[in-house]
């Protein structure tokens, strides 16, 4: 890493002003609203200017519009009123809702409603209402033969499964005697007796342990230092509870029963409304530390410590439970809850289910909520909107609670959502083995590569359902190791990996998962991996919006990877505000890639910089970026996968203006193509539009040093490894900033701590450039052309190209070519005629030698490929996110 004092550099220069050739793109969005609720918006109707595609808060209900319902007994939803005291709904294939003819389900207490019965084929109408209220509009879907035939029963099923005796949450009773005699000698039973019998000398902290020491230097600092001084003691309170029952249960061991009452009784005297109370995860680690206890040593306990211990859960539980109702059934995404809180609220109205009455609409609710819900951020995809890190967060819910419902009602959640099938697809080409990931979301730029709980995870997902991609991704961890030349920081207090003398990981290293491994995959054999040739050379993931493009997905050494952000969720919670953004990673390292520090949420300099646009590799408008909020949001409209080529736009028209947040910034139009020729050139076309004239600022920040040549309008980046030459191109006179200092600095007030337990400082070790126009101009163009250099150090050059007689820019037997004047329609096109491949973004027809494709779709992106003795021809037209079908065209 390049370590320098601060350095800027402000140079103006006269960008080369190219022509081309040009070809006719019209790039329409049709704006029209149609009043009714029987048609959706669709490609044809869909704004660049609609508000919101996944709103903070429910605002309509689905499945409706006459769409087809993804199963024959679909769960419906509905918006939220915070006053409500409950929701009617009634469900029929009259529309008159005949009595006899009728499902109907009275003052439901959530915004969700599943029938847990097959519905026949054909149109279904529904209504909500609130209780005894006005009942909403007709809604009407369907049910055909693509509706999935397999549903989950309803909750009375599981009831009924649940065992009287206990334990019935780590292990059932019938099973213990069994469970413990296999898994004793294994590593992982060693690795958690030999955890527990570490803690068992030690006494409980008392309750005054979570209350921070530090001193913060405003209230906004002191509230979250008060807040991980809550949860670090809960956490000591949880981690050994869990540690003592598993232990006993493997070993029977009395020391460790007597410990793990001990700590519960202890934490069953703390104040429930106390400091325990400051950290959501604190307050539900305290719940289950004593639900883990009650119900592993049900038989042990006092009829007096039962109902202390049952009294403490209760409060805790109950106050989620009420909170939630209501709330989370209809709101887009709360992270604490689907992370862990949700999980640990599961298990916990498991283990007191008979013994408070409340247990049962605990449940009910938890059942219905995941079903109507989960996974809350895949989609149907298999990504996951917060990125890498964050998802490490939801491993053991993900896979832990679908087993949990399967145990009592029989009903496979895992076999039957199409995202666990996708999910390894998301984790290979977003997050590959040995490498950094794809570089969005919170704290992805705290981990390096993928370590011991993705090793967990995939090994874990490839048992369970036999996929071949995450038995390979399992495999390649293994054989690959940890990328040992980062020292990774720690994310709520754990690394990715435990350290050994060679940096090798094996399954038994991971704390992630090792009870659900135990239990359900006892001698169950990894399935053999999937061969790597049939692997695609780049991924589309378009509910969540990324792509990635790889020139040797399954090489990490000689691997480019190429991605790009540009998300229908927007930049809410730990999403960044990095719509249309791009990274890009050689070797498995970071060369171009997004920059700054997670400190807190709250932190300036996550504000600031690092979940502001200007962090990113992206464009500023008047030096301003996204707001932070569901509503600016982008998507990826389009996604070529070739051979010899990868090519995704994004479009973050909508990113730069919230109403709710109360920003409009002007931009109108942000349509970012990106075209990846393999295997080391990227290109990188913009297409900006204000409804001002403004100042418009491309950005991008690296880890190396860049140095620019502001006279040959390019700049380069040199790392040990791989270098870079960039050029970039447009119409205005551009103004060249580079610095390596952050505009917002980064403090490490919470004292947080790298692997090795040392104090984190945040340095000034990135670079960042920034090349803005130096007259306002209300529509421009931006056209950069990289060229990466896997070998040997760059020199102070830009890009070899040369420009033809027709203007055209020749780089490799390439010829690109694009429209830079932003009166005429876009256009970017590449041609190798070597190789005969010949590519447009969106000319009425594509030419190579004496072929002309046409397409079949008006204004299509276009390639064709020489392949095998033959050409081979693909298109794509603008696709909306799946989830815009459920969306009104008059909520426009």
């Amino acid at each position: 890493m390049i370590k320098t004092k601060a350095l800027k550099e402000m140079i103006t220069c006269n960008t080369i002003k190219l022509t081309y050739i040009k070809r006719c793109l019209l790039y329409i969005f049709i704006c029209f609203s149609v009043k009714g609720l029987s048609q959706p918006v669709t490609a044809a109707n869909f704004s660049a200017d609609y508000p919101v595609i996944h709103p903070q808060f429910r605002q309509w209900p689905s499945p409706a519009l006459n769409n087809v319902a993804d199963c024959v007994s679909p769960t419906l939803l509905w918006p939220n009123n915070k006053k409500a005291t409950g929701y009617d709904i009634r469900l029929s294939q009259d529309a008159s809702f005949a009595a006899d003819k009728t499902i109907s389900k009275q003052n439901i207490q959530w915004t969700m409603y599943t029938p847990h019965r097959a519905l026949n084929e054909g149109t279904w109408y529904w209504q909500y209402r609130q209780h005894d209220g006005k009942w909403s509009d007709v809604l009407a879907f369907r049910i055909t033969g693509a509706s999935n035939k397999n549903f989950s029963p309803p909750v009375e099923k599981m009831y009924a499964a649940i065992p009287a005796a206990h334990p019935r949450v780590l292990i059932d009773k019938s099973g213990q005697k069994t469970f413990s005699a296999q898994n004793k000698n294994t590593a992982d039973a060693k690795m958690i007796i030999e955890e527990a019998a570490k803690l068992v000398k030690l006494a409980p902290p008392p309750e005054t342990d979570a209350k921070s020491k530090l001193k913060g230097k405003s209230k906004a600092e002191n509230d979250k230092i008060a807040l991980v001084a809550s949860s670090r003691a809960s956490n000591k309170i949880y981690n050994a509870v869990h540690l003592f029952c598993k232990a006993y249960i493997l070993t029977g061991d009395q020391k460790y029963a007597k410990k793990a009452i001990e700590w519960a009784m202890s934490v069953s005297g703390w104040d429930p409304n106390g400091l325990s109370l400051l950290s959501d995860f604190g307050d539900a680690r305290c719940m289950l530390s004593m639900a883990l206890a009650l119900d592993t040593f049900y038989d042990q306990l006092t009829p007096s410590q039962k109902k202390i211990l049952t009294d403490a859960i209760h409060i805790r539980a109950d106050r989620f439970y009420h909170s939630w109702i209501n709330n989370i059934d209809a709101k887009v995404l709360s992270n604490h809850v689907w992370q862990y809180i949700f999980h640990y609220f599961f298990q916990t109205a498991i283990a007191v289910y008979g013994e408070t009455p409340d247990a049962a609409n605990w449940i009910n609710y938890a059942y219905e909520l995941w079903l109507a819900r989960a996974p809350v951020l895949g989609g149907d995809d298999g990504a996951w909107c917060e990125g890498a890190s964050y998802f490490r967060l939801n491993m053991e819910t993900l896979l832990d609670v679908p087993m949990i419902i399967k145990q009592y009602t029989g009903y496979d959640f895992i076999a039957n959502k199409k995202w666990y099938e996708l999910n390894p697809y998301w984790m290979a080409y977003s997050f590959p083995p040995g490498s950094s990931t794809d570089g969005f979301g919170d704290d992805v730029e705290k981990i390096y590569s993928p370590g011991t709980e993705y090793l967990a995870y995939a090994d874990a997902l490839s048992k369970l359902t036999g996929n071949k991609l995450a038995a390979w991704y399992a495999g390649e961890i293994e054989r690959m190791g940890k990328n040992n030349t980062k020292t990774e920081e720690r994310v709520n207090g754990v690394t990715s990996y435990k350290k050994s003398a060679d940096d090798k990981l094996k399954l038994s290293d991971a704390d992630m998962l090792r009870w659900f491994r135990m239990r359900y995959l006892y001698g169950v054999k990894r399935p053999d991996p999937i061969d790597v040739s049939t692997l695609s050379a780049a991924q589309k993931f378009p509910g969540t919006g990324v792509a990635d493009m790889h020139s040797a997905i399954t090489n990490r050494q000689n691997d480019v990877m190429v991605s790009m952000r540009s998300s229908p969720y927007g930049s809410y919670g730990h999403l960044l505000g990095d719509q249309n953004t791009f990274n890009v990673l050689v070797g498995g390292d970071r060369l171009f890639y997004m920059s700054g520090h997670k400190v807190a949420m709250q932190d300036p300099h996550r504000l600031g910089w690092y979940k502001a646009t200007q962090g990113h590799n992206g464009i500023l408008i008047d030096n301003k970026g996204q707001p932070f909020n569901s509503e600016a949001y982008g998507y990826l409209p389009r996604f070529i996968d070739g051979k010899n080529l990868g090519y995704v736009v994004g479009d973050a028209s909508q990113a730069y203006s919230s109403q709710a947040e109360k920003e409009q910034t002007g931009l109108t139009k942000f349509r970012r193509h990106l075209l990846f020729l393999y295997p080391d050139i990227l290109i990188v076309y913009d297409e900006l539009e204000a409804d001002h004239a403004a100042k418009w600022s491309w950005l991008i920040h690296s880890p190396y040093q860049i140095k620019i040549d502001a006279g040959k309008h390019a700049f380069y980046c040199n790392s040990e490894k791989v270098s870079a030459n960039t050029s970039l191109f447009t119409t205005q006179n551009l103004q060249w900033n580079i610095t390596d200092t952050f505009a917002v600095q980064a403090v490490n007030w919470l004292g947080r701590e790298d692997e090795d337990g040392n104090l984190i400082e945040y340095k000034n070790d990135q670079w960042h450039l920034t090349a803005a126009t130096t007259t306002n101009v209300d529509k421009i163009r931006f056209l950069a052309v990289m060229k990466i250099n896997q070998h040997g150090e760059v020199n102070a050059a830009p890009v070899s190209y040369q420009l033809n007689s027709k203007g055209e820019l020749i780089i490799d037997n390439w010829v690109i070519k694009a429209e830079l004047d932003a009166a005429k329609p876009a256009l970017l096109e590449a041609f190798n005629n070597d190789k005969r491949i010949a590519f447009t973004s969106g000319g009425d027809e594509l030419k190579m030698g004496n072929e002309t494709f046409n397409g079949k779709i008006n204004g299509s992106s276009k390639l064709a490929e020489w392949i095998d003795g033959k050409y081979v021809f693909s298109e794509a037209g603008d696709v909306m996110p799946d989830a815009v079908k459920n969306i009104p065209v008059e909520k426009h």
